[in-house]
């Protein structure tokens, strides 16, 4: 198979609202950012379905600290659906996780860039079967269990170090409704995942293995990499993606007609968003650049009136 013809099948151009003065390029110079998406499709029980992005991270690599800043975003998130047309053109608010089945990887791109006020220069969509081939290609991945579980008919022990296979791989990154932290447990483990496979094709050291591995994803892969990009990005990128940082957003649940949100506030998007400007070198955002919703107003005026009867109460016990 000609890995170029399996790179150009994979390759899905879409188009992202701007949030960079000038167009990044893939040199050791400039910082850039990806989007991680996990679909949950691909497998025998879900060819036909649209399918909703189940794992969301975002990234930054930064080559001149050599660092790598990897954050799990709840698929559940309270967001702005970027790009959904409704019948009387108001905007529409839903979970995170549903913006790849409304509009695929274009609209869950916009989405999270609407979120953070992040530009997301390139992005990685890979169904249930594509990160089965993707582990299976690279002879499996190392990982050590955080907890002990049972998922699917595969076990796990706590503390205990092995290398997983595909199918392993993906049980081991899936499973929620018994772990102790629910999805955040979850989404420790699936950054465990993929920091684990950004070791082992790191540590494989030639582009013809790449090749190799390529040619396991057309079916299951979508990507706005090149083939030229990917080689490109593994000379001038490599070495920031051994250091990693990594960070999340914490929030709280939200209940809006008897439905389960999770709701991140205004400050906490905010302080998301400046660390990972800074990372990307872009100049920092106040909160009247980020989109905000009914639901934003609302707490940020209650926290405001929280703010001041606490203050007031301060002041009437002084005397």
């Amino acid at each position: 198979m000609d890995v170029n013809n399996t790179a150009n099948n994979i390759f899905n151009s879409i188009n992202t609202e701007n949030k960079r003065e000038s167009q990044v390029v893939i040199e050791a110079t400039q910082p850039i950012s990806f989007a991680f998406l996990g679909v949950d499709n691909g497998t025998i029980d879900r060819q036909d379905q649209p399918g909703r992005s189940d794992a969301i991270l975002i990234g930054t690599v930064n080559p001149k600290t050599r660092t790598t800043t990897l954050v799990s975003i709840p698929r559940d998130t309270y967001a702005l659906m970027d790009g959904y047309e409704t019948y009387d053109g108001s905007l529409f608010y839903d979970k995170l996780t549903h913006a790849y089945a409304f509009g695929e990887a274009e609209m869950a791109i916009n989405s999270i860039q609407e979120l953070v006020n992040v530009p997301i220069d390139y992005y990685v969509e890979v169904n249930m079967t594509g990160l089965i081939n993707i582990v299976d290609a690279l002879g499996g991945i190392e990982v050590t269990s955080p907890l002990t579980f049972d998922y699917q008919g595969n076990y796990f022990t706590q503390g205990e170090t092995r290398i997983l296979d595909g199918k392993e791989a993906l049980a081991f990154s899936r499973m929620r409704k018994t772990d102790p932290d629910g999805d955040f447990g979850r989404q420790k483990r699936e950054k465990i995942v993929i920091k684990a496979i950004l070791d082992k094709a790191l540590s494989l050291g030639t582009i013809r293995n790449y090749q190799d591995i390529l040619e396991t994803l057309e079916d299951n892969v979508r990507t706005n990499l090149t083939f030229k990009d990917m080689t490109d990005m593994y000379s001038a990128y490599g070495k920031s993606l051994e250091n990693f940082k990594q960070d999340s957003l914490t929030g709280e649940e939200l209940w809006l007609d008897e439905i389960y949100y999770f709701y991140v506030h205004p400050e906490e998007r905010l302080e998301l968003s400046n660390k990972l400007r800074k990372e990307l070198e872009l100049d920092p955002i106040e909160m009247e650049d980020l989109h905000l919703s009914d639901t934003d107003y609302y707490n940020l005026e209650y926290a405001v009136y929280e703010d001041d009867y606490v203050e007031e109460e301060y002041v009437d016990d002084s005397y």
